[in-house]
């Protein structure tokens, strides 16, 4: 039998490893996206990248509107939240037309991979104990995401293309 607990703990670190992972993706699969939509191969990746940059912001500044609404309602319904709302908007990224499209999808992933520190971070505290230990192990989750992010995105570029490197991950989520 699982313990409750633990399967508690490894949805919370694995919250925090998507993040990071999602958060990244564009990082590593601009240039191809970029060439998809007829942007010559010499400025690819530098007229693509603005594209990302509401979605790196609106990560921070929608942090405090996913802890009031965690405080408000309840962190483990806000976590699941989190992921379906990351995967959702990964694949919708994926599925883009258009830069604009392209840029929407992206803000998406950004408000959605906010609500994962404040309410992640929170339900572990919560948990009483070894709470250092927990927050180190969950650090060790979420650079794995940052590790994991351009190796499995690169993986996905070589074996199909830009949209598959969104699509495929959100959907495991």
């Amino acid at each position: 039998m699982i313990d409750p607990a633990k399967l508690r703990l490894f949805y919370i670190n694995f919250g925090h490893f998507t993040d990071h992972m999602l958060m990244l993706i564009f990082a590593k699969a601009a240039f191809n996206a970029g060439i998809d939509f007829g942007i010559g191969k010499d400025l690819a990746y530098a007229e693509m990248i603005p594209y990302g940059i509401p979605s790196l912001i609106l990560f921070g500044a929608c942090a405090p509107l996913a802890a009031y609404f965690a405080d408000k309602w309840n962190r483990s319904g806000m976590l699941t939240v989190f992921f379906f709302g990351i995967g959702f908007a990964a694949i919708l990224t994926g599925f883009a037309q258009s830069l604009l499209q392209i840029g929407l999808g992206l803000a998406l992933i950004g408000i959605f991979a906010s609500i994962y520190h404040p309410v992640g971070i929170a339900m572990l505290i919560e948990g009483g104990g070894k709470v250092g230990w927990r927050l180190g192990m969950n650090g060790v989750w979420g650079n794995m995401g940052v590790a994991g992010a351009p190796l499995v995105t690169g993986f996905l570029l070589a074996q199909y293309d830009w949209r598959m490197a969104f699509i495929i991950p959100g959907s495991m989520k």
